[in-house]
């Protein structure tokens, strides 16, 4: 486990990762931080300032050796970030501050080298009385930032056998095309329900706020391991998915508990949600230029090629929801990206699974945010019109169990069981009513009737009172209520139906909604395939006015 420590830890950079993993360093071992590392302020030499009692700590970060050229080359050197903290920062300090024992600390991810070591030594020995008192210098490289971290963020319980063999097939297998999350969703389910006996005062001598920091804390970094090796590789994917996931499990934690109007949780919280974010960014800028050009995607067979599709476009809808209340620029910018995706390659209207067709609701979602009605409408009527015609020509249709080899079977005239039922078919004919699409709704009404006839056409709705099943595997079978829509005589009894089954679920307000973070539905559904509630015709209207 050291080793893999000492391997995340070598891959940081400077900013925004050694230095904010340090600060979650100090805070587990008894500092309290007066400044966070902040790119693009000039800091006199200083990137953190801590203390405790009557020691003041200020700590200089380095990403790799320290060598002659990072010593004493240029403004950046450490040589000129220990001359600007004597020279300037520590003269403009408080004289509450000034009065502490002064602890300046060269912190690196890399090794001091042999040869600057004389040349530390010796700036330590001429600079070791500042204003008639004695400062303490001192260097931290890779192996003390190692032990910190061993002994101050992990728990034992993570060095058991079963967490070690998990932690190494996480970074083991990263890149390989069959990686299974359950490596890493083990490992962030064992925190959990570490958390959950801390709550519950067991396993725990006391309940101190710092057994709860080395808890989250041991986390936040486990994730960020694997997030690390991921991105290492060109796999943010996995990195993504890691994030989902911790968001997820962590959301259900603090529901399960009611501890959404606590500080200490909710700040952890945010830092989840940076994670999320920035490796999310990442991903986007990886997949855009693939996602802009015409058949850009590789075609090793046409069912995996399309079974891509939709998995790119899940994660840059979910990303998109995300950024709408935070940047609703980057959104536009993504949801063009999504659109250009889906007019390069027409065999997006194919979809390969009926359970895609919670990938195509959080798009038409997606769309409420940033486009019109028109738009909705548009998708719908090309989508269900070509699977229509793929049935009627080919006898093709996406396959219910949401299987890669019933596809392929399906694909090739294979068909092994019955056409029974189908999700797909029961949200577009939902769908159909909220957009009121009375022309779309004539044209597929015999084909649902007669073509489709042995075919269930549901849709599934979940209760307040469920809320926690949501955030498991399995929610769609193990709670909820599942609805047989049928086409009616005419289109608007059809619309009394849909309208009505609608106003039953108007009312329910889950947790995400209460406490403002709605794009939480939708990295749900897209990790764990579920799909997200249709707005009602108003609801649509008011989200787009807002």
């Amino acid at each position: 486990m050291r080793l893999i420590i000492k391997d995340y830890l070598l891959q940081l950079k400077e900013k925004d990762e050694l230095d904010l993993l340090l600060c979650d360093l100090l805070l587990q071992i008894g500092y309290i931080t007066d400044t966070i590392p902040k790119t693009g302020n000039r800091q006199f030499g200083v990137d953190i300032q801590a203390h405790k009692k009557e020691e003041l700590l200020l700590c200089v970060v380095k990403q790799g050796n320290i060598n002659r050229k990072t010593w004493n080359d240029g403004q950046n050197s450490v040589k000129q970030s220990l001359d600007d903290i004597l020279d300037v920062y520590l003269r403009n300090l408080t004289q509450q501050n000034q009065e502490k024992n002064i602890h300046i600390v060269v912190v690196s991810n890399g090794v001091l080298e042999e040869t600057v070591k004389q040349n530390w030594s010796g700036y330590v020995e001429r600079n070791k009385m500042w204003n008639s008192k004695e400062i303490n210098y001192d260097f931290w490289g890779i192996d003390e930032i190692v032990d910190i971290v061993e002994n101050n963020l992990f728990d034992e319980y993570l060095f058991s056998s079963d967490l070690q063999t998990a932690m190494r097939k996480a970074l083991y297998f990263v890149g390989e095309p069959d990686y299974r999350n359950i490596y890493f969703e083990h490992i962030i389910d064992v925190y959990k329900e570490k958390m959950q006996d801390y709550i519950d005062g067991k396993g725990f001598n006391n309940h101190s706020d710092k057994q709860f920091s080395k808890l989250i804390s041991g986390l936040h970094l486990a994730t960020q391991m694997i997030a690390q090796y991921a991105a290492a590789v060109k796999c943010y994917k996995i990195a993504v998915m890691v994030s989902e996931y911790m968001l997820i499990r962590y959301w259900k934690y603090l529901h399960q508990n009611q501890l959404f109007e606590k500080a200490k949780y909710i700040n952890w919280l945010i830092k989840f949600c940076q994670s999320y974010e920035k490796w999310c960014n990442k991903y986007y800028i990886e997949i855009k230029e693939c996602c802009e050009k015409k058949d850009a995607f590789p075609a090793y067979d046409i069912v995996g090629q399309k079974v891509m599709l939709y998995e790119v476009t899940g994660f840059l809808v979910s990303y998109a929801y995300y950024l709408c209340d935070i940047d609703y620029e980057k959104t536009r910018q993504i949801a063009d990206t999504i659109t250009r995706l889906i007019n390069n390659n027409p065999q997006f209207w194919y979809m390969p699974y009926d359970g895609h067709i919670g990938i195509v609701t959080m798009i038409y979602r997606l769309i409420v945010k940033v486009g019109n009605q028109g738009d909705i409408c548009s998708l719908l009527k090309t989508q269900a019109i070509c699977l229509m015609n793929y049935y009627r020509l080919f006898g093709k249709y996406p396959t219910p169990i949401d299987s890669f080899q019933d596809a392929i079977d399906i694909e090739m005239g294979n068909v092994s069981e019955d056409y029974e039922t189908s999700g797909l078919w029961g949200y577009f004919l939902l769908w159909t009513g909220v957009l009121r699409e009375k022309g779309l709704y004539t044209q597929l009404k015999d084909f649902l009737d007669q073509d489709l006839k042995m075919v269930t056409k549901c849709v599934w709705f979940l209760r307040k009172n469920e809320e926690q099943f949501f955030y498991d595997y399995g929610a769609m079978v193990e709670s909820g209520e599942g609805i047989e829509l049928k086409t009616e005589k005419d289109f608007n009894t059809f619309l009394e139906e849909v309208d009505y089954i609608l106003e039953q679920y108007k009312e329910e307000q889950f947790s995400y909604e209460e406490y403002s973070f709605p794009a939480l539905e939708m990295i749900v559904c897209r990790y764990y395939g579920y799909v997200p509630r249709v707005l009602s015709v108003e609801d649509t209207q008011e989200k787009k006015d807002v």
